[in-house]
């Protein structure tokens, strides 16, 4: 009897499982369980299969599907929808938040993106899933750009506190902007002096100002602010704190500001050692700030400190620049008499000291050290060195030699940078039978001539031959043994619009047909800048149209000499036009095409238009750098 009822009820079960929607599986009763596993293969009536599911709501369905559309305001809809319904908003996963706020904030220049995080991290609290630090790190975001700095205090000290978890830079950010926006200096002041110690968080100035450029993006001051007192209550006292601000902004070039101010307000209270004084050093190298570079260099002797390699290869740039070969030849000796080795790049460098310098016999001297030395490697980028040094200096015959000889060798051949190394040099001197050769064998070698040998040659061409028309030039390309590609068409057409002579660029593009090559991009930009240069604008527009039955896509070059076409015919309207498809065609437009637009709106007072320009300008993500850019911006933010 007791086993005709289990029976039943899995008949029951079974018969019930056919009519209901299939999704998730259901734990079987303890009473059916039982039977199956006591029920032979040999019983007829035993069901070989059972599973028992629940209905799915089709709303999480659809939501599922969008989160993988960049349409935000539809997923948007369709989250509301989801959430609202019993039977779908408890399916949603951790992970199904955390890729919503993620699209959320992707979307931040929509307005009410942050009232939408701060739903969906009070939803997930809602339906049971715990907040993390990232959560937590968000929830904080929300409330500082939402001005509420007393709830962001509350939250930490309690709710956040009792969950036991670890402060990240991220909270360490909020609370430090928290207390700046409140006044609460001392506050502010205790948090970075004890940050490190307690939960192992390092202030860090560039990663504050990210956060501020998130959440206070129009209020510079706090930056500053915060930069002054974590220079003044850390980094003077914290070496690797220090060390460790210097790398993030030696990485992000527009912080040199920073670092520079840094340095000044360190250098007396703290004892710097090589890892600082080389990511100063190699930092303002690389950014273009040389003098600084060499006045930390100048205070790292004075303080005893010996050079190594990295700060060597630095300080070895600035010297060839200086033509300062004592001072090149000191700090090799530091090096060496430090125990290190010098490598091929080092001596690469000090080659390039001696022949900056017009030193050639040294620099001879030096290439011949290297090739003896069983220890070095010889490579294609000393000889290439070499070569323009030599060529530099005039040294016609012993560039000549060299080539050779690296034509012959079996391990060192030349590369496009040799070839265009060559070509720059024979044409300079006026040797084009020379430069002639160096085509040939780019040919032998399977190499193409690329737009910078093609220009640097016809720069000498178009000097010497007495005929300037595309058939003459191509024709002595010709019988030089090159073949012209769409490099050497490239360059033409461009060396024409350079020299305002649109006639012949014109012949060059018809002439395409001819060799049977397709023009680029790059071909149908020149051309449209020599018609923008002639005023011509309907030979621009048309040769625009050309770009867009060609399949191929506008570049920032196209789009912003059409634009400057525009304005020139006081077309201003069309100009935006094309900055609105600029940016729908995902193609970011250049500093120059926005400050000549803004330029054009200030200059009229079209303070509606220029709104238009700022909001492309905003939702293309485009960081302003340039002060000028920067002013034209905020005056007419300042107007609408």
């Amino acid at each position: 009897m007791q086993r005709l009822t289990a029976w039943r009820t899995a008949r029951t079960i079974a018969l019930y499982s056919r009519w209901r929607p299939v999704t998730r599986f259901t734990r079987l009763p303890a009473a059916v369980v039982q039977f199956y596993s006591t029920t032979t293969p040999a019983d007829p009536v035993a069901p070989t299969a059972i599973t028992i599911t629940e209905a799915v709501d089709p709303a999480y369905s659809v939501y599922r599907d969008a989160l993988h559309s960049e349409n935000v305001e539809d997923l948007w809809k369709k989250y509301q929808h989801v959430i609202g319904r019993p039977n779908a908003a408890p399916r949603l996963t951790l992970q199904d938040f955390v890729d919503l706020r993620s699209k959320l904030w992707k979307s931040k220049d929509k307005w009410g993106v942050e009232e939408n995080v701060l739903q969906v991290l009070n939803d997930m609290k809602r339906l049971g899933h715990p907040w993390t630090i990232l959560e937590y790190n968000e929830y904080f975001s929300v409330k500082l750009f939402q001005a509420k700095y007393q709830e962001i205090l509350d939250t930490f000290q309690g709710e956040f506190h009792a969950s036991g978890l670890k402060p990240t830079i991220g909270t360490f950010n909020v609370l430090l902007a928290t207390y700046l926006q409140r006044g609460q200096t001392d506050d502010a002041i205790d948090l970075i002096r004890t940050a490190r110690a307690r939960w192992g968080v390092v202030p860090d100035i560039r990663d504050f100002q990210r956060t501020m450029h998130r959440c206070l993006p129009r209020d510079n001051a706090i930056g500053k602010q915060a930069r002054d007192l974590i220079t003044e209550h850390c980094l003077t006292q914290d070496l690797d704190a220090l060390n460790t601000n210097l790398v993030h902004m030696i990485l992000n070039r527009t912080l040199l500001g920073d670092a520079k101010y840094i340095y000044m307000n360190v250098k007396d209270r703290i004892v710097l050692d090589m890892t600082a004084y080389g990511l100063l050093i190699r930092g303002f190298m690389d950014g273009k700030q040389p003098r600084e570079a060499f006045s930390i260099y100048e205070d790292m002797q004075k303080a005893g400190l010996k050079a190594d390699p990295a700060i060597c290869m630095s300080m070895l740039t600035y010297f060839a620049h200086n033509r300062d070969v004592e001072s090149a030849e000191r700090i090799v000796k530091e090096v060496v008499d430090g125990g290190y080795k010098l490598d091929e790049m080092l001596y690469n460098q000090l080659l390039r000291v001696y022949l900056k310098s017009g030193n050639t016999p040294k620099a001879l001297q030096l290439f011949e050290l290297i090739q003896r030395d069983p220890k070095l490697k010889m490579n294609d980028v000393i000889v290439n060195t070499l070569m323009d040094g030599l060529l530099a200096n005039r040294e016609i015959d012993a560039t000549k030699l060299l080539y050779q000889q690296m034509m012959k060798d079996p391990h060192i051949k030349p590369d496009m940078v040799t070839f265009n190394t060559l070509m720059k040099g024979f044409v300079r001197l006026g040797d084009y039978p020379s430069a002639v050769q160096v085509i040939s064998d780019m040919q032998k070698l399977k190499f193409e001539p690329d737009i910078v040998t093609m220009t640097t040659m016809l720069d000498g061409l178009f000097g010497q031959l007495k005929s300037r028309k595309t058939e003459d030039i191509l024709g002595y390309l010709q019988r030089a043994g090159m073949k012209p590609n769409i490099y050497t068409f490239n360059a033409i057409i461009s060396k024409y619009v350079k020299n305002e002579e649109m006639p012949e660029a014109e012949r060059a593009f018809q002439m395409l047909r001819k060799f049977d090559i397709k023009p680029t991009i790059h071909t149908f930009s020149s051309l449209i800048q020599g018609y923008v240069a002639a005023r011509d604008l309907d030979s621009a527009m048309l040769t625009f149209q050309k770009i867009l039955r060609s399949g191929l896509k506008p570049d920032r070059a196209s789009y912003h000499f059409i634009i400057c076409g525009f304005l020139n015919h006081n077309r201003l309207d069309d100009a935006v036009t094309c900055l609105q498809k600029m940016r729908k065609d995902k193609c970011l437009p250049t500093k120059d095409t926005l400050h000549i637009m803004m330029d054009e709106c200030i200059r009229k007072k079209d303070w509606k238009t220029g709104a238009i320009v700022v909001r492309e300008l905003e939702q293309s993500k485009f960081a302003i750098r340039s002060g000028h850019l920067l002013r034209a911006y905020e005056t007419i933010k300042k107007r609408i």
